[in-house]
């Protein structure tokens, strides 16, 4: 089970799951919450110690300057989400309705468990992207569950171009969401204030 943190609305209402970025922890996202509407949260914390209080979902390895990320990786720390999301849901909440979200690495491992067939009620994709051998997946994936994908155009860790190969990859989803902003690799407050605008119709 994942170390988390989390807040309960009400027990019946969908529950939000957090995924941080490379180097954070559960603390992170979870700031977000007094920019987010009315919902459960749960954030959960990466289970790799990078030290001083960093974590990561999966390793990276670096090879002549590149990012190398190994996709059987990405696919463990998402089964591993799941795994933890099915027991803290049984433990604090009554309702199954959730919404999988992340940041950077947390985004990478949320659209893994999207890829994965997981029926959640939407997606928020925060600075990700698909790695290369996802795109041939994407274009086939058959998902009724809304999705937003946010990205900063001057993003100096995730180039702005791999976002927009995911979006190229996403575009024919029946609820997708691309939205860009002028942010390196962060959020700003329009980012949250679409995030917000993008999960209250969902929880009516």
């Amino acid at each position: 089970m994942l170390s988390y943190i989390h807040h309960i609305s009400d027990p019946k209402l969908p529950t939000l799951v957090l995924l941080h970025g490379y180097g954070s922890n559960k603390e992170d996202l979870y700031g977000l919450k007094p920019y987010l509407p009315k919902l459960n949260i749960v954030s959960f914390q990466a289970p790799i110690s990078l030290g001083m209080g960093g974590y990561a979902w999966y390793p990276i390895e670096w090879e002549n300057g590149a990012k190398m990320i190994d996709g059987d990786a990405v696919e463990e720390a998402a089964q591993l989400v799941l795994e933890s999301l099915k027991t803290w849901q049984k433990q604090h909440v009554e309702s199954n309705e959730v919404f999988i979200g992340g940041f950077s690495q947390g985004a990478i491992t949320s659209l893994q468990i999207l890829l994965q067939g997981f029926s959640a009620k939407g997606f928020v994709l925060m600075s990700g992207y698909a790695l290369p051998e996802w795109h041939e997946a994407l274009k086939s994936i058959s998902t009724d569950a809304p999705i937003f994908q946010s990205h900063g155009t001057m993003d100096p860790v995730i180039p702005y171009t791999w976002a927009q190969a995911t979006a190229e990859g996403l575009s024919h989803s029946r609820d997708y969401t691309f939205r860009s902003y002028p942010m390196a690799h962060s959020l700003n407050a329009q980012c949250l204030q679409d995030i917000h605008e993008f999960l209250t119709p969902l929880l009516e």
